[in-house]
């Protein structure tokens, strides 16, 4: 199977089974050690969804199995399990911007929905996963520079992300407390950060529609239709 040879198809949301499957894969001796694992690829999604503009699969999809260089590819036992594995990974991106278009919200790392022994193992899988978001915007960075460059959003909510991960192995070591506040307020700030790029989506859903909008969003009534097209009100959808 060619690296970029991707499924056309819809992807509905992927299932719990589906996400152990995909885990039991990334864990498994057939990818190459600099692989992603489930939460740094959760992290990695999350920031390609929530980002400023939409990354070639042929650009990310490489990054997934060596996400230093993007240059080995797993050792796949056969062309349908490459093809299974690969879907599963599409599948698990679409779900995630399903769920961020409907229910932004409600949104949580998959690794604080776990039940685990210890704060100890909930801050090693928060590193992960901040590692795979900050690997999700450096893969993109010159779409990211307007808010890297925005002092305000860059310390308050990008940084203490940064934070956490070991590209930040400069920095003095966080001091527990201190991560064990950061990592919960993950959510917040990952939702932040999604509002700060709404306006360009919106302007893409539009465009892609045929429909013109004004640029900022406080410009459209919250009680008005939303001018991507979905027929729901402005605050039901894309105002969130």
């Amino acid at each position: 199977m060619k690296q970029h040879d991707f499924p056309d198809e819809l992807l509905a949301f992927i299932t719990d089974s589906e996400l152990a499957e995909l885990q039991d894969f990334l864990d498994s001796d057939t990818v190459p050690d600099d692989a992603m694992i489930l939460e740094s690829l959760d992290g990695f999604l999350t920031a390609l969804v929530i980002g400023p503009a939409p990354v070639p699969t042929e650009t990310w999809m490489p990054l997934v199995w060596d996400m230093l260089n993007g240059r080995e590819a797993p050792a796949f036992e056969s062309v349908d399990q490459a093809k299974r594995m690969t879907k599963l990974v599409l599948k698990m991106k679409e779900s995630l911007t399903i769920f961020f278009a409907s229910s932004p919200e409600l949104y949580c790392p998959l690794c604080l929905e776990m039940e685990l022994e210890s704060e100890e193992m909930y801050n090693n899988f928060m590193k992960l996963w901040a590692t795979g978001f900050m690997a999700g915007i450096f893969c993109n960075e010159n779409n990211w520079k307007p808010m890297l460059d925005n002092q305000e959003y860059f310390e308050e909510f990008l940084m203490p992300i940064y934070l956490l991960s070991p590209f930040a192995h400069n920095s003095p070591p966080l001091p527990t407390k201190t991560f064990n506040v950061i990592r919960d307020l993950i959510p917040e700030y990952v939702k932040e950060i999604r509002k700060f790029w709404l306006p360009r989506h919106q302007q893409e859903m539009a465009t892609e529609k045929g429909v013109v909008i004004a640029n900022e969003a406080d410009r459209i009534g919250r009680n008005e239709p939303c001018p991507c097209g979905s027929g729901k009100k402005f605050k039901k959808c894309c105002g969130r």
